[in-house]
């Protein structure tokens, strides 16, 4: 994030489902092919 505000609990989703799709959002930045991913599971 670079403006606005998002509770702790928020971030702290965000940044657990960036950790789990890494590789994922690697590859389609580098491909440009962008695929829809699975959302952070409970």
């Amino acid at each position: 994030m670079t403006e606005g505000d998002l509770p702790n609990r928020a971030q702290k989703m965000v940044k657990e489902w960036l950790n789990e799709h890494k590789d994922e959002l690697q590859e389609m930045w580098k491909t440009q092919k962008i695929y829809k991913l699975p959302p952070l599971k409970d």
